[in-house]
């Protein structure tokens, strides 16, 4: 099996160097449609009393995206896969500007058929949600109902992971689940829960810590998380209330652009802008503090952030974590 995994690989670090020395964004969130064929109960980004939007709309906001300066543009929901002309935007977005482009399923409408169109037409990284080893009411993505998908994917060369939120429905599962994903050769990405952007500490955060740690010890042994060791480290700090003084790149390094159009710093934070008005120096001026870093859970925005607040200690860190599952081969 050919996958690429590993979203700190040489290829993707060498395509965003430019953009530590520019004022320009890395990806864009760009979302297709309202509608989701589930109803998890920690979700809040679908409505299935509103529709899709329609595709010459979609067009005109990858034509912006581009004009920004963005390096890659994923299509989201809702559920992408419920969008009738999904291929088609990403061929748009690949073949016509030259960006590249992926997407964030659920996978229970992934077929194989599907999948090759999807790949045909130029994706080129696929993240499937995966929450628990059974399905419940409340969290409806599990590995029983996932597993024959996810070993689909799996067997195709694109860049994949699972997944999964730590969260109270979860938080007995997520060692399981993360072993399993081992045993598929399939790596495994992970994010604590968090109310409306915000990670709120409760009765169960020692509990999450516990598996926050679990994972980090896993990592450090070689498994296959892709969570980064800089993002695995603020989720202890922030778990344990020793926060991280870091400055958010929302609205400049990635940025996020609803349903209706706007332009977000990230899909928790409301927007005072329409996409189509936003400029290039507007984006250079969001390089600063938003006032929102304290707690902030929105996992995607802080992963692609802390490298620019603490770039030298983080830099530190992923290389001597990385250096040390290499050193006792290296001794003999």
């Amino acid at each position: 099996m050919s996958r690429i995994n590993d979203p700190m690989s040489p290829a993707v670090i060498l395509k965003s160097l430019p953009r530590a020395f520019d004022d320009l964004p890395i990806w864009a969130q760009l979302n297709i449609t309202w509608k989701c064929n589930l109803d998890c109960a920690y979700c809040s980004e679908y409505d299935n009393s509103k529709d899709h939007i329609p595709y010459d709309d979609l067009v005109a906001r990858i034509d912006k995206i581009k004009q920004l300066g963005t390096l890659h543009t994923d299509l989201i929901g809702g559920e992408p896969l419920l969008h009738p002309d999904l291929p088609k935007l990403m061929r748009y977005v690949t073949r016509h500007h030259g960006m590249t482009t992926g997407m964030t399923t659920n996978g229970f409408l992934l077929t194989e058929d599907k999948l090759k169109e999807l790949l045909d037409s130029g994706m080129g990284r696929i993240q499937m949600s995966v929450d628990g080893l059974n399905p419940t009411k409340e969290t409806p993505k599990s590995l029983k109902t996932l597993r024959k998908k996810i070993e689909m994917v799996a067997r195709h060369p694109v860049w994949f992971r699972v997944n999964t939120v730590i969260c109270d429905q979860t938080v007995d599962e997520v060692e399981a689940v993360a072993k399993l994903c081992f045993e598929l050769g399939v790596a495994i990405n992970f994010s604590v829960v968090h109310d409306h952007g915000r990670l709120v500490r409760q009765p169960n955060t020692p509990r999450f810590l516990e598996r926050v740690q679990w994972l980090k010890e896993q990592k450090a042994a070689g498994q296959a998380i892709s969570t980064p060791f800089y993002l695995i480290e603020y989720y202890e700090r922030a778990l344990q209330d020793r926060h991280m003084d870091w400055t958010c790149q929302g609205g400049n390094k990635c940025f996020y652009v609803s349903a209706e159009g706007n332009f977000q710093w990230c899909y928790h934070v409301p927007s005072t802008r329409k996409l189509m008005d936003v400029t290039r120096e507007e984006m250079a001026g969001n390089r600063g503090k938003k006032g929102c870093e304290k707690d902030c859970g929105v996992d995607c925005v802080v992963h692609t952030s802390l490298p620019f607040s603490n770039r030298g200690e983080l830099v530190k860190m992923e290389v001597t974590r990385r250096a040390s599952k290499f050193l006792p081969v290296l001794r003999g």
